[in-house]
C-alpha cells in the first residue's frame, strides 16, 4: 500500500512538473509576443489580429491554470486520503497489538509469577 502511494505521488509530482514547464513555456511565449508587438514598429501586426492572438493565448493560459488548480486539488485530496489510510493502519496496528497482549494473558502464569507468593511470604515474614 505504501509503495503504491509512493508511486502515485511520484506520478503526480511528475505531472505537476510537466504542467509547470508548459506554463513557463507559454509565459515566455507571451512575453516574447508582447515584446515583438510593442517593441518593433517595422513589423507590427494589425491591432485586431494581435488582440485576437493575445486573447486566444490568454484563454489558453486560463484553461491551463484551471487544469493546474484541478490537479492541485486532486493532489490535496490524495494526500488527505493517504493520511486517512495511514491513520487507519495505525489504528489497526494498535488493535492488533492490544489483541496480541490480551492473548498472552490467557496462558498459564510463568514460574516467576507462580513463585511470587512464596517470595512474598519468605521476605515479608523476615521483617
Amino acid at each position: 500500500v505504501v509503495e503504491q502511494m509512493c508511486l502515485e505521488r511520484a506520478v503526480r509530482e511528475e505531472a505537476v512538473e510537466r504542467w509547470k514547464k508548459l506554463y513557463f513555456a507559454i509565459k515566455i511565449e507571451l512575453d516574447d509576443l508582447i515584446h515583438t508587438t510593442y517593441g518593433e514598429t517595422l513589423r507590427q501586426k494589425p491591432q485586431e489580429e494581435g488582440l485576437k492572438t493575445v486573447q486566444e493565448l490568454r484563454k489558453e493560459v486560463k484553461v491551463r491554470e484551471e487544469t493546474i488548480e484541478t490537479l492541485k486539488r486532486r493532489i490535496a485530496l490524495m494526500d488527505k486520503q493517504r493520511n486517512e489510510k495511514e491513520r487507519e493502519i495505525d489504528l489497526l496496528r494498535q488493535s492488533l497489538r492490544i489483541l496480541g497482549n490480551g492473548y498472552g494473558k490467557n496462558k498459564a502464569p510463568s514460574s516467576a509469577t507462580r513463585n511470587l507468593p512464596i517470595f512474598k511470604t519468605k521476605f515479608i515474614g523476615c521483617k
